[in-house]
């Protein structure tokens, strides 16, 4: 018997005259929007106006399916990240892909959705082939899909009435591997697409809501964790058939002149309703902001020449919020490279709509409202936005989370500058992973993620409080770093010695932000193999974003150690304690405890480290910045900090907060009050006498750039932001310097 796969209106897209194609579906909705200025020149919102009740029951529907879809199909998953982390979504859209309904998970990638969709249009996937109803659709490829990373996957169902596509039911999550040269989900030292792993653009994969038998096949030949992705495929699919299904019910019910009219109406008032935000809880005016990212591909490039480098990426950002809604200009950005680290605009989408949906779609649903009213700029050439179609983009979230901070921080200074207290924070980009392969004794190849410090960081100090630890993922409205035990199973050789919050790990200012994490991972019976690299966005050498949050510093930079040739064998023979984070590591180390022949402390990308039997490998990401000056910070909260163990050096406290305090003979910190105002007093009267004019500042910094005065890899990055006329603009008249004065491209 037949799978009986679609609703009763069910159908063919067909290449006959008059037929309505997905082209012109696409050529319709632009024009009609950029002449009216509202969604598909929908100026009345008739339907909602007419009868609310009927409206609203109809977008509670749509929205419970893809809700229903998300809780019932993750556990079809094997993959640990999706299944109980939630690294997921399911969506439905509008036929060119325009977002209107989306569940719980990764919502800034609504803005994604009609990268694939408009490809398929372009191409006349339509026409050429044929889309039925119920086929399905793969696609994990930045410049013709929009997707952030080859680890992020996507499954594309058409829901087709009287052969016309009128919408697309969406799943996608992140998967443990995907089968590039370097293990994992984010192909660190890739530099070209080439080397991105399994990336393929929209395409055809399976008919009537199942896969076809070669797709199945590829994930078993071209990714080591063969089993978990298939499974992961599956669980995306059977997502978009509860959709697909639902929204048949749905047209049945409501009639299919009614639902079109609907969507468009429900995007539109979602549109309204963004900008109406915007121009209610901003400041106008333009809030720049900077970020830097350090690729130190140098000495690991020995096959690639051309790419045997090292790379400061500027990321630069600045937000202007109107009248019309928001926009947002990378022009001044670095130009892309031979890295992995390269956008798209699709890509860079994704990053930036993750502060701009937090921060505006709080009352209203969550749809391609959003995408409307956030203009965006990516010049052409730069790292956002390639002028060259193979660039890699197999690691860009550890530098695109770095323009979602500029931006994120660029919409708090403005919602702060307006009066609002609550809403506001420090945003880091902050996160961290480790990924790798390995070989079982019996021969077998498995491939793996640890995404934990992902699912869950530091959030940012307020202008009234602490931030708080582990509660806070920009990307997801869930934090979970998820359970210890998915990750051991996941990673045979790998156990958990502890996982903690990292004492001292944080941004500090008058408010400091939400501590960092840690954990110690011990390698036991490895096989024949198994190795790990690191992609993580704050793993540069950098802090996540260039300023502190007034007055505040910047969250501490990720970093990971590795320890091998150990002796943790005969601790635990003798039954004595094992480090538990990074911090009694390197005390434990310091003090002869831990005997390590090979310690390193990686900061920047790291190779491919292999490890052995009672190896250690440690990780900390998760900082998160502070806000207002360190002096400002009640004393009380500093004694608090030193007694709770948040901090452990009372010397360094003193010398950032000017507080000073005595130990009793319990050990508790008790504040002397008297003498803390005279330290701060004489603080601030030194900072008064080793502070300089900004006339002064400007000179001296003035002369460093006529003379050029930089390392290799800044001279490289101002050549290439100068390169465009905006920050080219902006640099000569802020130094006013002459227009003969030029940085070299050594890439030219």
């Amino acid at each position: 018997m037949a799978l009986d796969y679609r609703g009763s209106q069910g159908g063919k897209t067909a290449a006959v005259p008059g037929h309505r194609t997905l082209r012109d579906s696409v050529e319709e909705r632009d024009r009609t929007t950029a002449a009216t200025g509202h969604y598909y020149g929908v100026t009345e919102l008739t339907l909602r106006d007419s009868d609310p009740i009927k409206y609203e029951r109809f977008y509670a529907r749509l929205h419970s399916a893809v809700l229903a879809a998300r809780e019932s199909a993750r556990f079809v998953a094997a993959s640990p990240g999706s299944r109980e982390m939630g690294e997921c979504l399911w969506g439905l859209t509008t036929p060119e892909g325009d977002t209107l309904a989306v569940s719980l998970g990764f919502l800034s990638h609504t803005a994604i959705f009609p990268v694939s969709v408009r490809y398929m249009a372009s191409k006349d996937y339509d026409v050429n082939d044929g889309i039925d109803d119920g086929d399905v659709f793969a696609v994990s490829d930045g410049l013709t899909g929009g997707v952030p990373h080859p680890g992020d996957f996507y499954t594309f169902v058409p829901i087709v009435v009287d052969e016309e596509v009128v919408g697309w039911s969406v799943g996608i999550n992140h998967l443990m591997e995907n089968g590039a040269p370097v293990a994992g989900s984010w192909a660190t030292f890739s530099v070209d697409t080439f080397m991105d792993g399994f990336v393929c653009p929209p395409m055809k994969t399976g008919t009537k809501l199942r896969q076809s038998q070669w797709w199945k096949a590829l994930w078993e030949r071209r990714t080591r964790a063969a089993t978990m992705n298939i499974l992961d495929d599956k669980m995306r699919l059977a997502g978009c058939a509860m959709i697909h299904e639902a929204t048949h019910r749905l047209i049945d019910e409501f009639g299919i002149d009614y639902y079109k009219r609907a969507i468009r109406e429900v995007i539109e008032e979602s549109r309204r309703m963004i900008v109406d935000n915007i121009k209610q809880t901003t400041v106008p005016g333009t809030y720049t902001g900077c970020a830097f990212r350090l690729v130190k591909y140098k000495g690991l490039q020995n096959i690639w020449s051309h790419a045997d480098k090292n790379t400061l990426i500027h990321v630069r950002g600045s937000v202007e919020p109107g009248q019309e809604g928001l926009s947002l200009d990378t022009e001044g950005s670095s130009k892309w490279g031979y890295h992995s680290y390269n956008a798209t605009p699709g890509g860079t989408d994704c990053a930036v709509f993750l502060g701009m949906i937090n921060s505006f779609g709080h009352n209203t649903k969550v749809t391609a409202g959003i995408d409307l009213a956030i203009e965006r700029n990516y010049p052409s050439g730069s790292i956002y936005n390639p002028d060259n179609e193979y660039t890699s983009n197999a690691n860009l979230w550890a530098q695109t989370i770095a323009i979602n901070s500029v931006g994120f921080n660029a919409v708090n200074r403005a919602m702060f500058s307006r009066g609002y207290l609550e809403e506001v924070f420090s945003v880091d980009g902050n996160w961290g992973a480790f990924q790798g392969a390995g070989t079982t004794e019996d021969g077998t190849s498995y491939g793996f993620t640890n995404f934990e410090w992902l699912g869950g960081t530091g959030r940012g100090a307020y202008c009234y409080k602490d931030g708080e630890p582990l509660i806070w993922a920009a990307w997801s409205q869930i934090a979970t770093i998820g359970d210890a035990e998915e990750f051991e199973s996941t990673v045979p050789p790998l156990f958990y010695l502890g996982r903690k919050l990292l004492k001292g790990y944080c941004g500090h200012g008058k408010y400091r932000g939400g501590v960092g994490n840690s954990a110690v991972h011990w390698i036991v019976q490895p096989g024949k193999h198994v190795a790990l690299t690191r992609p993580n966005g704050g793993l540069s050498c950098t802090t996540a974003v260039g300023v502190g949050m007034s007055g505040g510093y910047p969250a501490p930079s990720s970093f990971m150690i590795s320890a091998r040739g150990t002796n943790m064998s005969e601790i635990i023979a003798e039954g004595g304690e094992t480090p538990r984070d990074a911090r009694e590591l390197l005390e434990m180390v310091d003090d002869g405890r831990l005997k390590v022949e090979n310690l390193e402390i990686w900061k920047t990308d790291c190779p491919e480290l292999a490890f052995d039997e009672n190896d250690l490998f440690v990780d900390a990401a998760g900082a998160s910045g502070g806000w207002g000056d360190p002096l400002e910070r009640e004393p009380s909260a500093v004694i608090e900090d030193l007694n709770e163990g948040w901090v452990t050096s009372y010397d360094f406290v003193k010398n950032l907060h000017g507080v000073v305090a005595t130990q009793n003979k319990e050990g508790e910190w008790q504040l002397d009050e008297s003498s803390t105002v005279a330290l701060r007093e004489e603080m601030r009267n030194k900072r008064r006498q080793e502070s300089v004019s900004v006339f002064d500042w400007w000179s001296n910094e003035r002369e460093k750039v006529l003379k050029k005065d930089f390392v290799p890899e800044v001279n490289q990055m101002y050549a290439e932001s100068l390169s465009f006329d905006k920050f080219d603009r902006e640099f000569r008249d802020f130094w006013q310097v002459p227009e003969d004065l030029v940085f070299e491209n050594e890439e030219e």
